[in-house]
């Protein structure tokens, strides 16, 4: 290890874990200065108790020291990865994590609801525990480069595309179509009203309202091309822009990176939990035959 190389510590090996140790701990770092050492596998729904057991035999040939003891985790790091891929047991995770005094890092969702994303950002206010929550397409270049460029004028609305795919412990927009969700609050800010959501065989679309009148659009897409892209109108010209995946995860390491350094999230807490909240709407606005459902008050 480097003289200044950030320790982590990767809990779950169900999902983003083995991606983010690959990356981080292979010859070919995307982002230097950051080294999983160690790694807590968790029992998880998404996967077979087989695929677990290769994927903790795979992370150990990384270097990577497995262990079972929250707190022989947190001592040996400087930084902690919530990566379990069940976003319903984020803050049973935490819970173990927030009181260690190492940042937090928790891969999407937050949690499963808007009820219990709260819970967890509580929690960490409560033990002084920096948190940090995103989607990977939150901080695509593509983003990054629209969001970053106001020669256009300011943006007037936008339309966010991505998979969709359901989980029985994350219904409906709450596991997948956050990759929809997150780029649109990343691009049209903080404040939506209502959501209407309309579904049919090819996946939903939820339309949000904001506080200020101004329209945000999520589509997630259940067949056909599965693409992630976006559709800016601003005030003096349109961007139609389609994502290249292959650097997404690059984009978010730099940002857990910046993160683990300052304490300081890229993204409010008060953020993540109104897009927990967008997504929530959406999906009772889907049951309800896409009735108007609030938001923000």
């Amino acid at each position: 290890m480097s003289a200044g190389e950030l320790r982590l510590g990767v809990v779950g090996l169900d999902g983003h874990g083995p991606v983010f140790i690959e990356q981080l701990n292979g010859s070919a770092c995307p982002v230097p200065g950051m080294k999983v050492t160690v790694a807590m596998p968790v029992p998880s729904v998404m996967i077979t108790e087989r695929q677990l057991a290769e994927n903790v035999e795979s992370i150990a040939g990384h270097g990577v020291r497995i262990v079972d003891n929250p707190s022989e985790l947190a001592d040996q790091v400087d930084g902690i990865l919530i990566l379990h891929d069940d976003g319903s047991k984020h803050y049973e995770l935490a819970e173990l994590f927030a009181d260690k005094g190492k940042p937090l890092f928790v891969d999407k969702p937050l949690e499963a609801s808007t009820a219990r994303a709260a819970e967890l950002v509580a929690l960490c206010r409560k033990h002084e525990c920096p948190l940090f929550t995103a989607s990977s397409l939150r901080f695509s270049r593509e983003i990054q480069a629209v969001s970053e460029n106001d020669a256009g004028g300011a943006v007037i609305s936008a339309m966010v595309y991505s998979p969709y795919m359901e989980r029985p412990t994350m219904p409906g927009w709450i596991y997948y179509a956050i990759h929809a969700v997150e780029p649109l609050y990343q691009l049209m800010g903080t404040g939506c009203r209502e959501v209407r959501c309309i579904t049919g065989p090819y996946g939903p679309v939820a339309t949000g309202i904001w506080q200020d009148g101004r329209t945000g659009i999520a589509g997630a897409v259940a067949g056909g091309h599965h693409g992630y892209g976006f559709t800016v109108w601003r005030e003096l010209m349109t961007e139609v822009v389609q994502v290249d995946i292959d650097l997404i995860y690059q984009e978010l390491l730099k940002k857990i990176k910046e993160f683990f350094v300052t304490g300081v999230s890229p993204v409010a807490p008060e953020d993540s939990l109104e897009v927990m909240a967008f997504m929530e709407a959406a999906n009772e606005s889907m049951a309800r035959d896409g009735a108007a459902v609030a938001v923000c008050s």
